[in-house]
């Protein structure tokens, strides 16, 4: 698959996420929620925009980073097109199954219910186990040493640091209801006695 078509595909699923985003956020504002970042977390946001957002666009816009391409088989396109495709589902999939339990911070709702069905039987943070999809997905798509694993480096400090808080909190908040589900899943990849009945589960969603 030539470079082009895998760039455009890129930012696709990319306007994709944003829409996405934006009409959650209009549902959580409507709900007059609010959202906190403590500056530890501002940086790590800043640091996965320029890594998944910022430098993506502008090395598809421009020749700034061209000095530093690197150029795979074109069969690399394929399955890096499927993973990408794959985390742009699971992204989807994850806010619908939280419904208006889900927040752009750490909030525990009123009401608020433990999610473990749809894609959270198999993931606890099925957010985060998409945009480990879009990262590895990334080095293949935009094939340059800078801007390829980008999303990979930078975002791996704001992941580590969510999931350990987020982990924290529903522990709190939920307890032994919350102990219990982290004994049956994994944060970011199904357990490997689910990864058959997973792939079942997505073959009969596409049918």
């Amino acid at each position: 698959m030539d470079r082009a078509y895998l760039e455009i595909i890129f930012l696709c699923g990319l306007v994709l996420q944003v829409i996405l985003h934006f009409y959650y956020i209009q549902y959580y504002v409507s709900g007059k929620q609010q959202s906190y970042f403590n500056k530890k977390e501002r940086l790590f946001l800043f640091l996965v925009s320029l890594g998944f957002q910022l430098l993506p666009l502008v090395y598809v816009f421009t020749a700034w980073f061209s000095f530093f391409d690197y150029n795979l088989p074109k069969w690399f396109g394929f399955p890096s097109t499927l993973l990408y495709c794959f985390g742009v589902w699971l992204f989807f999939r994850a806010h619908a199954d939280l419904g208006h339990f889900w927040s752009p911070g750490l909030e525990i709702k009123e009401g608020h219910q433990l999610v473990t069905s749809g894609v959270f039987q198999w993931f606890r943070h099925p957010m985060y186990a998409a945009f480990l999809a879009f990262a590895v997905a990334q080095i293949f798509m935009l094939q340059n040493w800078i801007v390829g694993p980008a999303f990979l480096i930078l975002g791996i400090p704001f992941y580590m640091h969510r999931v350990k808080r987020e982990e924290r909190q529903l522990i709190r908040h939920f307890g032994d209801e919350y102990r219990t589900y982290m004994s049956t899943t994994n944060p970011l990849i199904p357990k490997w006695k689910q990864i058959k009945p997973f792939i079942k589960k997505l073959r009969w969603q596409r049918k």
